[in-house]
């Protein structure tokens, strides 16, 4: 006990020589760098949680804890395991994390320092959803099948991958026109991020029959397979009856009206309350 609180003390005399605090600039200075430091591991953390690499960031952090213990315990072999592992670890993670640490950099790239003061993300979130609402009551109408994804915090990348990159603008019509039967993307599902269509043709993970009613094909199995592994939204038109529904968190809302589907896309896409930190990594 005594060798851990001897320990702690000289951890405690590192950061205090370490920061300099000998005059009020220094105070200010050092109050700004735990701003920043607090910024950047807010934004990590938004970042792991829009992956789902939770668990494994999880499973690092017990292994920092179980390390700091050992190492204030003074166990030798546990500490030679886990400074060995730390060692090649970071390297694993980079190897691991790469396609998503790519993905965050070209954003930054892209960023504007305007857009952190952009206000009218709502606005435009809001005419993506009119859109949407007003191809699906069409769609409906017509008995033309549709699987519509809206992407929320969990980032459904391995989905985006398998389809074919839009980057487009939310419109009804161009929503109507990949749905068309017999169209080349009509196939799969869009995948829709803030105001613009990212991919189409994107095929879905399947729910398991028990979770899905039986006398619902696999354009519903798929909506609510996405919505099991993710917080996205996923709106469906069913080809034999023209019903729509709505999947989330691996139920589904069937019998929907246009003007039910839009208020509750509206209650559940509001962005008034974002974080701006979000927009930092808008496109």
């Amino acid at each position: 006990m005594q060798n851990i609180i001897k320990s702690l003390s000289g951890m405690l005399s590192v950061i205090v020589d370490v920061l300099d605090l000998t005059s009020p600039i220094r105070y200010a200075i050092t109050a700004i760098d735990i701003i920043l430091v607090i910024t950047i591991f807010i934004y990590i953390a938004k970042f792991i949680k829009k992956t789902r690499a939770g668990q494994i960031v999880k499973g690092i952090i017990v292994l920092a804890f179980i390390y700091i213990a050992a190492k204030l315990s003074n166990m030798v072999i546990l500490t030679f395991l886990l400074d060995n592992f730390m060692s090649y670890g970071i390297i694993l993670l980079l190897i691991v994390f790469q396609p998503e640490l790519r993905s965050v950099f070209e954003k930054l790239g892209r960023s504007k320092i305007v857009d952190v003061f952009d206000m009218d993300d709502n606005i435009l979130v809001k005419h993506a959803i009119s859109e949407v609402t007003k191809a699906t009551e069409i769609m409906s109408m017509k008995q033309i099948g549709a699987l519509i994804v809206f992407e929320r915090n969990t980032k459904v990348s391995e989905v985006l991958r398998e389809g074919v990159p839009l980057n487009a603008k939310v419109t009804s019509e161009l929503i109507q026109n990949i749905f068309m039967p017999r169209t080349p993307l009509h196939d799969g599902a869009i995948v829709i991020s803030g105001s613009e269509i990212l991919a189409a043709k994107c095929i879905l993970p399947l729910a398991s029959e028990v979770s899905v009613p039986r006398n619902l094909g696999t354009r519903h199995r798929a909506a609510v397979g996405i919505t099991e592994i993710s917080d996205a939204l996923v709106v469906v038109v069913s080809e034999e009856t023209g019903t729509i529904s709505l999947a989330e968190g691996g139920k589904l809302t069937r019998d929907l009206t246009a003007d039910k589907l839009r208020e509750l896309l509206d209650k559940k896409l509001d962005r008034t309350k974002t974080n701006v930190i979000r927009n930092i990594v808008k496109k």
